[in-house]
């Protein structure tokens, strides 16, 4: 429901984040899922700093997680914790996602929607229904597409990535394309 209305939200309001301890509730939320993985699946867990740059931009309020699955052909995981308060998440090699997208009045997110798309992302990787992959077009250049799947949803996306960063990604011989398989399950709980 949009609480705009027919036409949508004052100008103002996309420069604006007046409720942004709105979004706290999604750090508890990333952490319980974090133990929920741990317990059901093989994987490493490593808590630190310095995991990934990218992600780690600014002040984080926790340390980052990453979690990475027995199987190399499933995708590792890899949760940064931001002051905002929000997270900023890597799936696969190149895929990033911010939770919230924006924070922004004009945006509306809220926390449970928010909690929501988190949960249907890694439900998604853990289950393998994940592809992501670098092209080329002599037209347009580099784009990095990912594609997510699942009974209930279909969601694909696409991006420009500048030629210096495309090579910075490929570095060490990475595949164009890979659809990623499903995390290795314990054989029993922790």
């Amino acid at each position: 429901m949009n609480r705009w209305g027919p036409e949508g939200p004052p100008p103002e309001a996309y420069s604006r984040v007046s409720d942004p301890e709105r979004f706290r509730p999604l750090h508890n939320v990333a952490l319980r899922l974090v133990e929920q993985l741990e317990t059901a699946f093989n994987l490493e867990r490593l808590e630190g700093y310095g995991l990934d740059r990218e992600l780690e931009v600014g002040n984080l309020a926790h340390p980052s997680v990453r979690l990475t699955p027995q199987d190399p052909k499933a995708a590792p995981l890899t949760i940064a914790f931001t002051t905002f308060p929000g997270l900023r998440v890597r799936v696969g090699r190149w895929r990033t996602d911010a939770f919230p997208a924006c924070g922004c009045d004009a945006c509306d997110e809220t926390a449970n929607d928010e909690a929501t798309r988190l949960t249907e992302l890694i439900d998604d990787i853990t289950a393998g229904r994940f592809r992501e992959e670098m092209s080329l077009t002599a037209a347009d250049g580099w784009w990095l597409e990912s594609h997510f799947w699942s009974p209930q949803h279909r969601y694909s996306n696409r991006l420009r990535v500048d030629g210096v960063r495309a090579r910075e990604m490929l570095a060490g011989g990475e595949r164009l394309s890979i659809e990623w398989g499903p995390w290795p399950r314990r054989k029993s709980p922790r």
